[in-house]
């Protein structure tokens, strides 16, 4: 810890951003070193200058790190670096990765993740669809990444909770602001079985600059991004062109053509977003394709990490994830998607007391 309270450090010192931080690290190779750098070694460094110094100086001067290692464990505030093996792997690949990631709450971030995004002012409907598309992803072990904001927002977070499902809220406040507050009672329904992240430390509100940086974690995050309602121009389009610069997958759901609120993702759809229909578009697209299934025979074959795990159930019908992940030592990003893999072959099921249920290998059988 006493190496790490320096990352905390680097976040809340004022006229640093993520580029900048990574590019410093990338010369003096840890936080420490760059935390103890005096104004005459970073009049040296080339983009800053003598306004931007002297902000480093006093924030610096003004933080007394170890405290605010003891503040946060004090608010049940954790944190994770980019030096960390926990630091999500996709999110690693961006070009501006946050060199701290606060959070609370009692997910993770291993498995497979999807946002679903879109209009404050949703209409019924869009609500609706995205709630449906949440609780159905969600059931089947796909984490629902979102920004806790109203509208779909919150209506993608609800539906991986009515599930017992994963969901992430990515915030553009520190953890421990609640924004907007009417949904303080969805915050701590989060906190129950998933995660509130953040880039900015604790006690920060959010202001209008600090949404496009929150959009590009929610695209990082995650494999795919689902826009379900947007306006030409809005917060959820900001986010589909992040996910489209990080090399994820768009999808969009199709509106109304007279509704303001539908013709974003309409134009999406005609740029060349996947169209969704159902959970299943996504599912096949993102996580599973099998090629007979267009004849309507279904006959799924095994990879080798596949047929591991079913040798394990054959002995143990009823497993948690994480005992799964003892016996098999598979990376928890990888078995995550073949555990997934197997549901979709239906030889494998996620109880409501989030054990894998063994179905049999009758989906295995061809015939003679």
């Amino acid at each position: 810890m006493n190496n790490k309270k320096y990352w905390i450090g680097l976040s809340k010192l004022e006229g640093l951003g993520p580029i900048f931080i990574s590019k410093l690290l990338k010369k003096f190779k840890s936080p420490k070193k760059i935390w103890e750098i005096d104004r005459n070694q970073l009049r040296k460094i080339k983009g800053l200058g003598h306004k931007k110094i002297e902000k480093i100086i006093s924030s610096k001067n003004k933080l007394n790190l170890d405290k605010e290692i003891e503040k946060l464990a004090e608010s049940n505030i954790e944190f994770v670096t980019l030096n960390d093996d926990k630091y999500p792997m996709l999110l690693k690949e961006i070009y501006d990765p946050p060199p701290v990631l606060y959070y609370k709450g009692s997910g993770d971030f291993y498995g497979n993740f999807m946002a679903i995004v879109g209009a404050r002012r949703a209409s019924l409907y869009g609500k609706k669809i995205a709630m449906n598309l949440a609780s159905k992803l969600a059931a089947r072990g796909i984490t629902i990444v979102s920004g806790m904001a109203r509208g779909i927002d919150s209506a993608g977070h609800k539906g991986a909770i009515r599930v017992s499902g994963n969901t992430i809220a990515v915030l553009a406040s520190g953890v421990d602001y609640v924004y907007p507050p009417e949904n303080n009672d969805l915050y701590k329904d989060i906190l129950k079985s998933g995660l509130i992240v953040s880039e900015f430390p604790p006690g920060i509100k959010p202001i209008p600059g600090y949404f496009p940086r929150r959009n590009r974690l929610i695209s990082g995050l995650c494999q795919g991004v689902i826009v379900v309602e947007a306006a030409y121009k809005s917060g959820s389009l900001i986010t589909s062109d992040f996910a489209l610069e990080q090399g994820r997958e768009v999808f969009a759901v199709p509106g109304n053509i007279d509704r303001t609120q539908s013709k974003g993702c309409n134009n999406l759809i005609k740029e060349g977003a996947k169209i969704v229909t159902s959970y299943q578009d996504v599912i096949e697209e993102m996580f599973f394709y099998d090629k007979e299934e267009k004849t309507g025979i279904n006959y799924p074959e095994l990879s080798k990490m596949e047929e591991k795990i079913i040798k394990i159930f054959q002995i143990n019908n009823e497993l948690y994830f994480d005992q799964i992940y003892e016996m098999t030592e598979i990376n928890k990003n990888n078995l995550s998607s073949v555990l997934l893999k197997l549901e979709l072959k239906e030889l494998i099921e996620l109880n409501s007391s989030k054990k894998y249920v063994f179905k049999g290998l009758q989906k295995l059988l061809k015939p003679l």
